[in-house]
C-alpha cells in the first residue's frame, strides 16, 4: 500500500480513507502506454496519428448534406480528436519528465507539430461548413451533446473562420507563432541556471542531510541548485540573510533576459488575435467562454478584495515585523518573509488507491497507483507519481492528463490515466522524504486534480474530468486542500516515519493550522496582485509588462517590486492556459470553500456528502454548466460567505 510521508515525521496512508459506492458505469477499458520512446519513434508517432486524424476529418468533410447529422459530424470529429490526443499526450509529456535530453527535445518538437496541425485543422472551411450544416438540422440533443456542438462552432470562429482569406492566413500565422513562443518560454524556465555557489558556513539552518548531499566545487564550496523544494527550504530556514537575498534574486530573475521579449511579443499577438476576432482585447475574448463572462465582473471581484484586505494585511505585516524585530531582524525584505512565516480522499470519494508495479515508466523513481471503486472493486483509472527533482525536469508540481476518460464506439469507457509530477526533497540518511505542511497542501491540491480526472464519467473527451471552465478547474482541488488544515485531520492521518502508531500531538497540530491561517489576508492579496496583473496586461495591448506589473503592485500593495527582479518574465501561468485566467484561483476558491462548508455541516468526513460531491461535480466534468453542478451539490446558489470568513486572521503564536 502506498504511503506518503509528511513533514514533522507524519505519514499519510491512503488506506485510512473509506467510502460510499457510486453507481456502476460502463466497463472501463485501459489503453497500453509506452514511455520508452526514441526521437525517431516520437517523430513517427506524430506523422502516423496526424495522418489518421486528417483522414478521419476528411471523411466528415466529404459527407453529403443529408448525412451531416450531429453524430456523423461533430461526434465523429470529437472521437477522431480523442483518438489523436490519446496517442500524442503521453508522448508529449516526455518533454517535461524524460531524463534523456534528446527525447525531451523530440517530444517538444512533437508538441510543436501537434499545435501546428491544430491551427491548420481549426481553419478548415469544409469542416466548419459540415458542423454548421449539422447545427442547422436542429436535432434534439441532450445537454452534453448540445454543449459539444456549441463549443465546436465557437472553436472554429475563434480560429478565424468567418474572416476573409487574408485575415484567416494572418490568424493562422499568429496562432502558430504563439505556440512557438509558449514552448520557448517554458523551455527557458526549465533550462534556466538556478545554481548558487555558497560557502558551507552560509548554509546554517538548512537540514544537515541536505547539506551533506550537496556537490562541492574544487575550492570546497557547495553548489546549491534552487529547485522548488530547495528554494523553499532556503527561504524558510536559511539563517543567512545574504543567502536568502541571493536565492530570491536568482529565482526572481530566472530567464528574464530571454523571456522578457518573448512575453512582450506574446501580448502583442494575443491582442491582435482578439481584435481580429471582434473583441476589444484578449481578456475580453478569453473570458467570453468562462464563468465570469466579462472582465468587469473580475475587476469588481478583485477590487472588492483589495479594499477588504487592505487593513487586515497591514495588521499582519506589522505583527510579522514586530515578531522578526524581537528576534533581532530589522527592515524586512521580500526574501525574509518566508523564513519568519515558516516557523482523505478514499473516505470521501469512495475509492481505493493501491500501488502497482510501474512497468515501462520513464524513470526508475516513478511509481504507479491504481484507483478502484471501494464498493465494487471496479478499476476506475490509474496515475503515476514522479515526485523528486531531476536535471531539466519540469520544475513545479502539476497533474498531467495523459489519457482522458470518454465513451468509446462500442459502448465501453476509456480508463483515464494521469501523472502527478513534483519536486519533493529526496529521501536521505535512511529517512523517507519528509514534507513540510505547505507541501502536504500542494499534494492534496494536485491529487484533487487527479481524482477529478480519474472519476469522470463524461461522454466526450473534451468535457472529461478537469476539462472545465478555466475559472472553475481549481475548485475541486482547492476544496480538498481544506481537509489538510484541520487539527483532527492532521492527528488522525499522522504517524512518525519510524513508528507509524505515534500520532502528532493535538498542540502541534493546532500550531500547524495556526501557522497556515496566520496571514490569510496577505496571501489572498498576493494572489489578487497576480490576477490583476494578468488581467491588466491582457487588456492593454502591447504595454510594457514590467511597468504594468509595477503599477498593479503599487495599487494593491502600496509599494514596488523588489529591485533587480523581473517577475513577469518567469510567470509561466500566463504563457499557457491561464492567460487572462489567473483570477480563477481566487474565483474558484469561493466555490471550493462553499463546497467544503457542506462537509463541515455534516461532520467533515461525511461519506454521504463525499458521494454527492463525486456524483454531482467530479463525474460530470463540463458536460453541463459548472454552476449547475455546484447547485446540484449544494442545493442552492453558491455563497461567498465561507471564503470571506476564511480570511479572518489567527494571531501569531510564539514557539515553545
Amino acid at each position: 500500500m502506498l504511503h506518503l510521508v509528511l513533514g514533522l515525521g507524519l505519514a499519510v496512508s491512503h488506506a485510512q480513507f473509506v467510502a460510499r459506492p457510486v453507481p456502476a458505469s460502463a466497463p472501463r477499458v485501459a489503453v497500453p502506454l509506452s514511455f520508452s520512446h526514441t526521437p525517431q519513434t516520437l517523430n513517427a508517432l506524430g506523422v502516423q496519428h496526424g495522418a489518421l486524424l486528417t483522414a478521419a476529418l476528411n471523411s466528415v468533410a466529404a459527407l453529403p448534406l443529408p448525412e451531416r447529422t450531429f453524430a456523423a459530424t461533430v461526434k465523429a470529429m470529437g472521437r477522431a480528436y480523442g483518438d489523436y490526443y490519446e496517442a500524442i499526450r503521453p508522448a508529449v509529456f516526455l518533454a517535461s519528465v524524460s531524463p534523456d535530453p534528446a527525447v525531451r527535445q523530440a517530444a517538444e518538437a512533437l508538441d510543436k507539430s501537434a499545435d501546428a496541425l491544430m491551427v491548420i485543422l481549426g481553419q478548415r472551411e469544409d469542416l466548419y461548413q459540415a458542423v454548421k450544416d449539422a447545427a442547422a438540422k436542429d436535432e434534439a440533443l441532450d445537454g452534453p451533446d448540445q454543449r459539444l456542438l456549441e463549443s465546436t462552432l465557437k472553436g472554429f470562429e475563434h480560429s478565424g473562420l468567418g474572416l476573409d482569406e487574408a485575415a484567416r492566413s494572418r490568424m493562422a500565422a499568429v496562432d502558430t507563432r504563439l505556440s512557438e513562443l509558449s514552448a520557448a518560454f517554458s523551455r527557458n524556465l526549465r533550462d534556466a541556471d538556478l545554481t548558487l555557489t555558497v560557502a558551507e558556513k552560509h548554509l546554517k539552518g538548512l537540514p544537515a542531510a541536505m547539506v551533506a548531499g550537496l556537490p562541492r566545487t574544487q575550492d570546497g564550496k557547495m553548489r546549491l541548485r534552487l529547485d522548488a523544494p530547495t528554494y523553499g527550504l532556503v527561504m524558510e530556514r536559511a539563517e543567512s540573510r545574504g543567502l536568502r537575498r541571493a536565492a530570491y534574486l536568482k529565482h526572481g530573475n530566472a530567464a528574464a533576459a530571454v523571456n522578457g521579449p518573448i512575453l512582450q511579443e506574446t501580448l502583442a499577438l494575443r491582442h491582435e488575435s482578439a481584435r481580429m476576432s471582434g473583441f476589444k482585447n484578449y481578456a475580453e475574448m478569453a473570458l467570453s467562454g468562462r464563468m465570469a463572462q466579462e472582465p468587469k465582473r473580475v475587476w469588481a471581484f478583485l477590487n472588492k478584495l483589495r479594499l477588504a484586505l487592505k487593513e487586515p494585511r497591514a495588521a499582519e505585516k506589522k505583527e510579522l515585523r514586530d515578531y522578526a524585530k524581537a528576534q533581532g531582524a530589522k527592515n524586512l525584505k521580500p526574501w525574509d518573509s518566508g523564513f519568519w512565516e515558516a516557523r482523505i480522499y478514499e473516505e470521501l470519494l469512495g475509492v481505493r488507491l493501491t500501488e502497482v508495479p510501474a512497468e515501462g515508466a520513464w524513470h526508475p523513481e516513478v511509481r504507479e497507483v491504481q484507483v478502484t471503486d471501494a464498493a465494487t472493486g471496479a478499476k476506475l483509472g490509474r496515475f503515476y507519481l514522479d515526485l523528486f527533482p531531476r536535471e531539466a525536469k519540469y520544475g513545479h508540481m502539476a497533474a498531467f492528463t495523459l489519457v482522458s476518460g470518454r465513451e468509446l464506439p462500442d459502448g465501453t469507457y476509456r480508463m483515464p490515466v494521469s501523472a502527478l509530477v513534483g519536486n519533493f526533497t529526496r529521501p536521505s540518511g535512511g529517512r523517507p522524504s519528509l514534507l513540510r505542511p505547505s507541501e502536504v497542501k500542494t499534494l492534496f491540491h494536485e491529487l484533487g486534480h487527479i481524482m477529478h480526472q480519474t472519476l469522470t464519467k463524461s461522454r466526450h473527451w473534451s468535457q472529461s474530468g478537469s476539462a472545465t471552465a478555466r475559472d472553475f478547474v481549481e475548485a475541486p482541488s482547492q476544496m480538498m486542500e481544506s481537509f489538510v488544515w484541520r487539527t483532527d485531520t492532521l492527528v488522525n492521518l499522522s504517524g512518525h516515519w519510524s513508528e507509524p502508531s505515534r500520532k502528532l500531538s493535538a498542540d502541534t497540530a493546532e500550531r500547524i493550522v495556526a501557522d497556515k491561517f496566520f496571514s490569510p489576508a496577505s496571501d489572498a492579496l498576493g494572489q489578487a496582485v497576480l490576477a490583476a496583473f494578468d488581467l491588466a496586461v491582457h487588456s492593454s495591448g502591447a504595454a510594457d509588462a514590467l511597468k504594468v506589473y509595477a503599477k498593479v503592485v503599487k495599487a494593491f500593495l502600496g509599494g514596488a517590486p523588489a529591485a533587480g527582479t523581473n517577475f513577469p518574465a518567469r510567470f509561466g501561468h500566463i504563457m499557457g492556459g491561464y492567460a487572462a485566467g489567473y483570477y480563477g484561483y481566487l474565483w474558484s476558491r469561493v466555490f471550493a470553500l462553499d463546497a467544503f462548508s457542506a462537509f463541515e455541516a455534516a461532520g467533515v468526513f461525511s461519506s454521504e456528502v463525499g458521494r454527492r460531491w463525486r456524483e454531482a461535480v467530479l463525474e460530470r466534468g463540463s458536460e453541463r454548466p459548472e454552476s449547475d453542478s455546484l447547485r446540484d451539490f449544494l442545493g442552492r446558489d453558491p455563497d461567498e460567505g465561507p471564503f470571506l470568513r476564511s480570511l479572518n486572521r489567527v494571531p501569531l503564536r510564539p514557539s515553545t
